[in-house]
């Protein structure tokens, strides 16, 4: 039988969708391939959303990334240097944003994420740590130990991931991913600095969350742990919560509020800055995905069964929302006072909520 060749239409489609194979014996790493065109990337799944100004941007996996200013009528990809699976997104102003994800790679946009150039990819995050361990490790026990690990994690060519981002201005920041990875900037992301050494962290756990308001800086991860940055000592210092399982992410509110939430519909606040805390029932037993404080107070969860949970007081209690277009949530933004955007197994979606008529 002759070999099947299509139609140059047929190419075009195929084209445009991202189903073209790749040449046998063509491999290359998914952080040198850029992300391919497809009709179809504000309807696949999505892993994260962020607001840009006017502009709402959604990030997933292959590199995808999708932009709106018109409420989510119309999507554009982006054009994306990477098809690594992206995992978490954060804007600092209406122009200038960060995306992170598998394979270590760090992606800046400085057109409302239109288009996107790497900052950090592949093995450069861990050669990055080594120097950086390497001047500190005659004198400070604890870099000499982490550089140990840096080696022998590196030695097999892996390439640890990061999880989150969160930039508090145009030009400080931090990532955060598996295995205590952590770093900082205060040029935008034109340099990094390790902060591994920083943290009270001694059996490397992963760093699944970062977040910021008025407050502080925090992280979450594994076992239940909380990390809050000491302003001054400048070290992430470990604050346990009741909880033993995995977290997911956190919410961080200016008026003071600290939510973390993970598996099962686990959910934990404090109002002390992680001192204490207090567990929140009612919010269902799937995994919580993702939170977002709204201008007006209110605090929204999402999770994978496709629930959406308000609180009106702080994080105290929440109601379930009826969701108008229920999917495994993955990701929500706010978007105004009673508006949201949503991302999950489905793609992008907006929804408005009728606050007032949460208790």
């Amino acid at each position: 039988m002759p070999p099947f060749i299509a139609s140059p239409a047929r190419r075009r489609l195929c084209a445009a969708l991202g189903l073209l194979p790749v040449a046998a014996g063509a491999f290359q790493p998914p952080q040198e391939i850029a992300a391919q065109p497809t009709l179809l990337a504000a309807n696949s799944p999505l892993l994260a959303i962020a607001r840009a100004g006017a502009r709402i941007v959604a990030a997933g996996p292959r590199g995808h990334i999708v932009w709106s200013d018109d409420n989510g009528a119309r999507w554009t990809q982006a054009a994306v240097p990477v098809s690594s699976d992206l995992l978490a997104i954060s804007f600092a102003s209406a122009r200038h944003g960060w995306a992170v994800g598998h394979g270590g790679v760090v992606l800046h946009s400085n057109d409302g994420g239109a288009t996107w150039q790497r900052q950090l990819g592949g093995r450069q995050a861990n050669d990055v740590a080594l120097r950086h361990l390497e001047t500190r490790a005659s004198t400070d026990a604890q870099a000499a130990l982490l550089l140990q690990r840096e080696k022998a994690q590196g030695a097999d060519g892996s390439t640890p991931s990061f999880l989150d981002v969160h930039f508090s201005s145009e030009t400080s920041g931090f990532i955060v991913g598996t295995f205590n990875r952590i770093f900082r900037t205060e040029d935008g992301g034109r340099t990094w600095t390790p902060w591994m050494d920083r943290t009270q962290n001694p059996g490397d756990l992963h760093f699944y969350a970062v977040r910021g308001s008025a407050r502080g800086i925090f992280l979450a991860g594994e076992q239940g742990m909380v990390w809050r940055l000491e302003p001054n000592g400048q070290r992430f210092e470990a604050v346990a919560t009741p909880y033993k399982g995995t977290l997911f992410g956190l919410v961080a509110t200016d008026a003071g509020t600290l939510l973390a939430y993970g598996m099962r519909g686990r959910l934990f606040r404090s109002d002390d800055e992680g001192r204490q805390w207090q567990t929140v029932a009612g919010v269902g037993t799937a995994g919580i995905t993702a939170g977002t404080a709204l201008p007006g107070g209110a605090i929204v969860l999402v999770d994978q069964a496709g629930g959406i949970a308000l609180s009106r007081d702080g994080g105290q209690h929440f109601q379930p929302v009826p969701a108008l277009q229920p999917m495994p949530y993955f990701g929500v933004t706010a978007l105004g006072a009673q508006r949201i955007g949503l991302v999950g197994a489905a793609g992008a979606r907006l929804q408005t909520l009728a606050i007032e008529q949460i208790k």
